[in-house]
């Protein structure tokens, strides 16, 4: 039995480089980085006083959970885009921890199932919620995905939301020395935007950020039917997890290599028939290392002519929105053949030796595209997309 053609139809995504998927596309093209230093974290006396944080372009109603308001503004704007209701969608949705805010003198815990309960409320579904770390949002695509092709509905949302960025979570991340702090910074406290360098030789760590991100994914034939204009198809997706440390990937990188493998045998590819690569790269030590050396081995000698770039240093890590994000980079790269910049990267470690793109965008005609989220605790997922073809 063939499997039904999975196409994307609809985006949304508020991150910190702006509101829209056009934003983020244009300031990751513009090698430029949207991470600041915020004012309410200097005059708390943090370690880290940088961040990733999303502005909004309209404001967020009085007495509204922020949280709750952007990711339900990247669904609506993905539907939109999309032109249908939730009614007839299912929603897969990847969530982070529970967001904890600080109140003058309390705290306030919101539990993430509360924020997807009510953000599927809507949804015919099915109505899944994920919560594997950093690849959350890429597994949420890939599952929607396995639903749409399986007939078990024609359309599905799918994509994630994270706001862990609050002095809660910026002081456990500093303990665990994964976080880029202030003092890290071999380019001193007035270039805050600088924070996240991935694969670069001086990096110290991630920014951490904000953001939502949500992705239609639909049947090629109901999007035919109805006249839907389609971003992108995606062809494969794989997960493993590594079953090794809860901080640390495996150092030689062989589980996020075997997520990746199990994405390109899924969409039936070889290696060598990738255009590029969107990379995890958070800009720590060890992750980089061990994600360069996976693709390295994944790729052969393909290494040196298949360009690879993290939206990171541009976005910082929005944790379980991280890999939707950078999913709907990808559909642009594959819809205009043009692969970003890794924002920050000006000295290539050498132990993560790849072909990084650097400074601005190259046209390497790209149509098909890996992109991959490696989470905490040694959760992978990748996903594979390319441009559609009649």
């Amino acid at each position: 039995m063939s499997r039904r053609r999975v196409v994307i139809t609809g985006t949304g995504a508020l991150s910190a480089l702006g509101a829209t998927p056009a934003a983020l596309w244009q300031g990751l093209l513009e090698d430029r980085s949207g991470i600041r230093r915020l004012p309410r974290l200097v005059a708390l006396g943090l370690p880290v006083t940088t961040g990733g944080e999303v502005e909004p372009e309209t404001p967020v109603p009085p007495g509204a959970e922020r949280d709750l308001a952007v990711a339900g503004r990247a669904i609506g704007d993905a539907l939109a885009e999309a032109g249908l209701a939730a009614s007839g969608c299912g929603l897969v949705w990847g969530t982070g921890l529970d967001t904890i805010r600080l109140a003058g003198r309390e705290l306030t815990l919101r539990a993430a199932g509360t924020v997807f309960s009510t953000l599927a409320a809507p949804f015919g579904g099915p109505r899944r919620m994920m919560a594997v770390a950093c690849a959350s949002g890429t597994q949420a695509i890939g599952e929607a995905a396995e639903l749409v092709r399986r007939g078990r509905v024609e359309a599905c949302v799918a994509g994630g939301s994270s706001f862990m960025l609050t002095p809660f979570y910026l002081l456990g991340f500093s303990r665990l020395g994964t976080l880029a702090t202030d003092r890290g910074s071999l380019r001193g406290n007035e270039e805050p935007a600088a924070a996240c360098r991935p694969f670069d030789l001086g990096r110290h760590g991630f920014a951490l950020a904000e953001g939502a991100a949500a992705l239609v994914i639909e049947s090629y034939d109901a999007a035919r039917r109805r006249g839907a204009s389609m971003l992108a198809e995606l062809i494969g997706f794989g997960t493993s997890q590594d079953a090794f440390d809860l901080n640390r990937p495996l150092p030689d990188g062989s589980g996020a290599e075997l997520a990746m493998r199990r994405s390109l045998a899924d969409a039936d590819l070889a290696a060598g028939e990738l255009d590029a690569i969107n990379a995890h790269g958070t800009a720590t030590l060890v992750g980089d290392r061990a994600e360069a050396a996976a693709i390295r081995r994944l790729l052969g000698e393909e290494w040196r002519r298949t360009p690879v770039s993290s939206a990171k240093g541009a976005i910082g890590h929005a944790m379980a929105a991280a890999g939707a994000l950078e999913a709907i980079a990808a559909c642009r790269t594959c819809a205009t053949g043009l692969v970003p910049p890794t924002v920050n990267l000006r000295h290539p470690d050498p132990d993560c030796e790849l072909d990084h793109v650097i400074a601005e965008p190259r046209d390497a005609g790209a149509r098909t595209v890996l992109s991959v989220s490696l989470g905490m605790g040694g959760q992978n997922a990748a996903i594979v997309v390319r441009r559609v073809a009649n």
